[in-house]
């Protein structure tokens, strides 16, 4: 992949996710046990509480040595499995008394802290948006650290296609993703929040509808497959 965004440290990726954890807690202690089961839009299997067991799961995982099996799915469907019966309030503290094992082992290690970090980013916009919040939009070098990694899962699963590369562009920011020549471009710097933006769609929080709709340059229909790693939400997503 090629950039000329700034790169973050494991030291700031533990960092940034400590921050995100803060808030997310946060945010789960304002919420009724019945405010806890309202749907997550883009994990539709998911609501808030099975949520919030997610990324506490896997932060008890990584903390305690347990990495991602072969089968991954069902790895992290019994994490939050195991956390149903319960309350919130367990489940944060549970996750709070595993941050400073996780910080340990994630500051050592790039490729622990970079997909955790961006993971726990990435939920608490869906927290917010389930809870009906705007997004917190006020710290630049998050957005930037998320969409680096988001930029680095979409040139891995473009290159592996070998079908050109994609630019994305975000005011000064660029994330040339794929091999090869250039075959599409997508410039949303004219949104005010241009890399939320681009977190957000390349990270299948966006509908077909929506997806479309971008204002594409090139030939992206043949890029639109792999720009999405997960099932497309059916009904447009607006935060």
């Amino acid at each position: 992949m090629k950039s000329n965004a700034p790169k973050f440290s494991a030291e700031q990726h533990v960092e940034t996710y400590k921050e995100s954890c803060f808030r997310f807690s946060q945010r789960i202690s304002e919420l009724s046990s019945h405010e806890s089961l309202v749907q997550i839009q883009s994990c539709p299997d998911w609501n808030i509480h099975d949520l919030l067991s997610h990324v506490t799961g896997l932060c008890v995982a990584i903390s305690q040595g347990d990495s991602p099996p072969a089968d991954t799915q069902n790895w992290v469907d019994q994490q939050v499995i195991s956390r149903k019966p319960h309350a919130s309030a367990q489940v944060v503290a549970e996750w709070q008394s595993s941050l400073d094992a996780f910080s340990g082992v994630a500051v050592t290690d790039m490729r622990l802290a970079m997909p955790l970090t961006y993971d726990l980013l990435v939920h608490e916009f869906d927290l917010l948006h389930a809870m009906k919040k705007a997004p917190a939009l006020d710290n630049d070098d998050a957005l930037l650290l998320a969409m680096n990694v988001a930029a680095l899962i979409l040139d891995g699963d473009i290159s592996k296609a070998d079908v050109g590369s994609l630019l994305l562009v975000a005011n000064q920011h660029e994330w040339q993703c794929g091999s090869g020549d250039v075959i599409a471009t997508l410039d949303l710097s004219a949104l005010a929040h241009p890399i939320f933006e681009l977190i957000r769609l390349t990270g299948s929080r966006r509908s077909h509808k929506q997806l479309l709709a971008y204002p594409w340059q090139g030939d992206f229909e043949r890029l639109l497959p792999f720009l999405s790693h997960m099932e497309l939400p059916l009904t447009d997503i607006i935060e």
